[in-house]
């Protein structure tokens, strides 16, 4: 998924910085949709008066029960978890034909109004509230479209499947998205009393909003605060529905699916960034089970980090959370993409020949970016300015502990067409004083056998010019080219090791006086 994608392409610094914080977000998600779901439950419950202790503790032990539930479904494997969410998505589909039904229904106190859409076009935002702090909760909504990358592992094609179902999970959700806030804000005023009978009992001639409009008599709202409206009822898709216990079931489904998914992904992000074991401390987490290999750990793990957030209860304060780390991850997810543009990694695009080749350019990958990181600091400053501290401390830990993985990042395939460039343009350049560098080759022999021949040239070259460090293998031919292939990475470390800028550079011949030859004329 994600981490694959940034790990292998940016390295394991950051790979290994962004697996930890997706998966973690992932686990707060799980909380996030649990606490939406009991909440809806509390309002039932709320509506019949059969509250167990109050709203806030009904909340955490309700969401205690559901995610208990949602774990005993992901433990039984994916077979089971498939099957989950095919029952929520045909409730989800009821649950949107009864909405959309109920906004035609003729009745008229349903139907939707011109006057009603003209007056919630426009913002509203009460109290503190602005755009990016209601933007921070309504985020979340739009963090599923990894939700088939994160399960990339399970998928027969992956390749075609993750791309096509991706973009027509965004397009076909974007629509409904935008179908929904346009039939509820087009039957719904903002304030409502709730009592039908609160009507306009004398011809108004200042009678500006839509409620007026159509007769009712609203005017009590702005100086009390009213129980029903956009701004003060949660249940209006309720309310305008045809049968109203679908819309709850809908709201069930779409919060436990959700729930599931992030309850199955974000274990399997953390079991494959332990298998790359870039971090030692987290190794017993790879381990799988079954023959799918499932991380029942990783399941456990997420279950007691989701628990916890359950407990704090307010959806308000956990979107806002998860908003932060998911818009860090699309961050470098951008910026990943971008980067392997940039240094034209070969096979790192080979999806794009076949499929968007013709509408991707990756200076969009950088703006989307950028986006990212700013809307991150928009949202709250201090939270963004936190998981930059955190991604960075990872970062500089992964960097200090060097893993020993062979990834071919996008990095150093940029490092290396730099220097191929960089080198072609100084074939051209013609000697002088100004850009004049020792340039040394050392017959060391094997470069560990000669340190103070090494430290004597280094003296010369001060980390500033060239030093080749030049070893002459004689003897038999598959021999010698058996020993030079050995050598070459084995000595190759042992200069990085003792911090030696030098180059060394093994040759074959009959004997010492022509490998010099060939070195020389290198």
């Amino acid at each position: 998924g994600a981490y694959y994608l940034i790990s292998r392409s940016l390295g394991p610094e950051f790979g290994g910085a962004i697996g930890l914080i997706f998966a973690f977000a992932n686990a707060v998600a799980v909380a996030m949709y649990v606490v939406g779901f009991a909440e809806t439950v509390v309002e039932l419950l709320k509506e019949h008066s059969i509250l167990m202790i109050d709203e806030i503790n009904d909340i955490r032990i309700i969401g205690a029960i559901t995610v208990v539930i949602l774990l005993g479904i992901s433990v039984a494997g994916m077979e089971w978890e498939a099957k989950a969410q095919i029952v929520l998505l045909v409730i989800l589909l009821l649950a949107i034909a009864d909405f959309v039904i109920g906004t035609f229904i003729p009745l008229e106190s349903k139907k939707p109004k011109a006057e009603i859409f003209n007056e919630n076009f426009g913002p509203d935002f009460r109290e503190e509230e602005t755009f990016f702090s209601v933007f921070a909760i309504f985020f979340p909504a739009a963090t599923g479209i990894l939700a088939g990358a994160n399960i990339s592992g399970d998928l027969a094609d992956p390749q075609s499947a993750i791309p096509k179902g991706t973009l027509l999970a965004i397009l076909i959700t974007t629509m409904v998205y935008i179908g929904i806030a346009v039939s509820v804000g087009s039957c719904v005023v903002r304030d409502a009393t709730g009592n039908i009978n609160d009507t306009i009992v004398t011809e108004l001639t200042n009678c500006t909003s839509a409620a007026c409009k159509l007769n009712f008599d609203f005017s009590s709202c702005e100086s009390n605060p009213c129980s029903y409206g956009l701004m003060n009822n949660f249940q209006v898709m309720s309310i305008v529905s045809g049968f109203a216990p679908l819309i709850s079931a809908g709201i069930f489904s779409a919060t436990l699916s959700s729930a599931l998914a992030s309850l199955v992904s974000a274990p399997k992000i953390f079991q494959a960034l332990c298998k790359d074991n870039i971090y030692p401390a987290f190794q017993m987490f790879a381990k799988g089970y079954g023959k799918n290999n499932e991380p029942l750990r990783g399941y456990i793990l997420t279950f007691l980090i989701a628990l916890g957030f359950i407990l704090i209860a307010e959806l308000n304060v956990i979107a806002p959370i998860i908003s932060n780390f998911f818009l860090a991850s699309y961050a470098l997810i951008n910026f990943s993409v971008f980067h392997a543009s940039l240094a034209k990694s070969p096979g790192d695009f080979t999806f794009l020949d076949s499929f968007v080749n013709m509408y991707y350019n990756m200076w969009i990958s950088l703006i989307g970016a950028i986006l990212c990181c700013i809307v991150m600091f928009v949202i709250n400053w201090w939270a963004a300015l936190l998981t930059y501290v955190i991604v960075l401390g990872l970062y500089i830990y992964v960097t200090y502990k060097k893993p020993d993985v062979n990834w071919g990042s996008s990095t150093q395939a940029l490092t290396y067409l730099n220097a191929l460039q960089h080198s072609i343009r100084l074939s051209g350049v013609e000697d002088h004083v100004k850009n004049f560098r020792p340039q040394c080759l050392v017959m060391t022999g094997a470069p560990n056998s000669r340190p103070a021949l090494l430290h004597l040239v280094h003296d010369f070259t001060k980390n500033v010019g060239l030093m080749i460090c030049g070893h002459v293998h004689m003897g038999p031919r598959r021999q010698a080219m058996k020993e030079m292939s050995i050598d070459q990475a084995r000595y190759q470390r042992w200069l990085i090791k003792n911090k030696m800028k030098a180059f060394y550079a093994p040759v074959h011949a009959d004997d010492l006086r022509e490998g010099v030859q060939y070195l020389m004329q290198c």
